[in-house]
């Protein structure tokens, strides 16, 4: 059977507000977990209904396939321990009811938790007004944003943002390259990239660090060459490229570029989406080391239980588990636990350590405009530095 029949067998199974769960506590207010997940179920019927012999899933749906499968192997788990909890599924993008409407439904009275795969800006405040308005911990799995967030200690960015990793990389630079030749290259009128650049020097004039010495060089992406980097380089030291810039494409070319001038000894430093690059693995990449930062870590983590996830998945669905499947898992997983254990009080036991999995999240609160009051939201600061070199980490 096709990957998109195997699919739709299985939501159709489980509807587009699927529930599973152990036996609910006997009290009178039962624990209840409310999963967000970009399902497209609609998408993948009207393919199959309109598309004879199409079995491929649609690339938007396997993402939120992939986490929901992470998901369902953390109820497995769940029910296995005896786990007094009903988990509620929701598709957010059902084509017949938006969210706003799905985020009014019964079902989701005294709910005590939720977990939400978001994907755009316009989700992120519903969900963000929506916990603050119902007292709800919301934990955003897989969005690297809080845009519009304040004043809401209820909402929890577990994907750090861009802001968090130019802190951390600007930490990690001052910790372990102060000696070295430090170039940042950045691209010729980009908004984002601006940001960056602005965003470094500011934390460069902060008191009590040690400043870094950075050279900026600004270039145009279509014709960039070594040649305009040949002067801020240094042969005779090791050369730290700091690529200020989350473009994929332009990143890549960067370290290609950088790759071809083998008289240097260089590592680039880059964004965290490079954790996804595959082209950084390939051989015009090899005499440069690489190093980017990610808030999540499985393949070294927790390995007995990372080979147990990879085995079941692979007997399930007969392909390895991505990134998405484990987050799916563990975010499920340990949140609910948490709120067994501390029921109404878990918004402020977040940070609780126990069932940890594979990332003990460190949870942060986040005042944007001051250190006092309120927190603007609640940020996992645990961040990983990984360093790769043609493709061996």
């Amino acid at each position: 059977m096709g990957y998109l029949y195997r699919f739709l067998f299985l939501v159709t199974l489980v509807s587009f507000t699927l529930t599973t769960h152990a036996q609910p506590a006997d009290t009178s207010k039962p624990l209840k977990v409310a999963i967000f997940i970009p399902l497209y179920v609609d998408d993948a019927f009207n393919i199959a209904n309109t598309t004879p012999g199409k079995t491929n899933l649609p690339k938007n749906v396997l993402p939120g396939l992939e986490f929901y499968n992470g998901v369902t192997m953390a109820i497995d788990s769940l029910n296995a321990e005896g786990t007094k909890v009903e988990i509620s599924i929701y598709d957010t993008k059902q084509a017949s009811t938006p969210l706003a409407s799905i985020l009014k439904a019964p079902g989701l009275s005294n709910v005590g938790l939720i977990i939400a795969a978001i994907t755009s800006t316009a989700e992120l405040k519903l969900f963000a007004d929506h916990a603050l308005s119902k007292n709800i911990p919301l934990i955003s799995a897989t969005y690297p944003n809080y845009v519009g967030v304040t004043g809401n200690p209820f909402f929890v960015l577990l994907n750090s943002s861009l802001q968090a990793h130019l802190q951390g990389l600007f930490k990690h630079m001052q910790r372990y390259y102060t000696s070295n030749n430090i170039v940042a290259v950045t691209k010729k009128g980009g908004a984002a990239e601006d940001y960056i650049k602005n965003y470094i020097s500011n934390l460069n004039k902060n008191p009590g660090g040690v400043p870094l010495k950075i050279k900026w060089v600004a270039v145009d992406e279509q014709t960039f060459s070594i040649k305009e980097l040949r002067s801020s380089l240094d042969s005779t030291k090791g050369n730290i490229v700091f690529v200020a810039s989350p473009s994929e494409t332009f990143g890549v070319k960067v370290v290609q570029t950088i790759s071809n001038a083998e008289s240097y000894r260089t590592t680039a430093i880059g964004m965290p989406t490079w954790d996804n690059i595959k082209e950084l693995d390939k051989p015009e990449c090899r005499n440069v080391e690489i190093v980017f930062s990610t808030p999540f870590l499985y393949y070294s983590q927790n390995q007995p239980l990372s080979s147990l996830i990879n085995s079941r998945y692979k007997d399930r669905f007969y392909s390895r588990p991505s990134d998405m499947v484990y987050k799916g898992f563990e975010t499920t997983y340990h949140f609910t636990r948490l709120l067994t254990k501390h029921r109404s009080n878990l918004v402020n036991n977040l940070s609780d350590k126990d069932y940890t999995l594979f990332n003990p999240f460190t949870l942060e609160a986040v005042r944007i405009k001051g250190s006092a009051g309120k927190p603007d939201f609640l940020e996992n600061r645990k961040l990983y530095f990984i360093k790769k070199q043609a493709g061996n980490i």
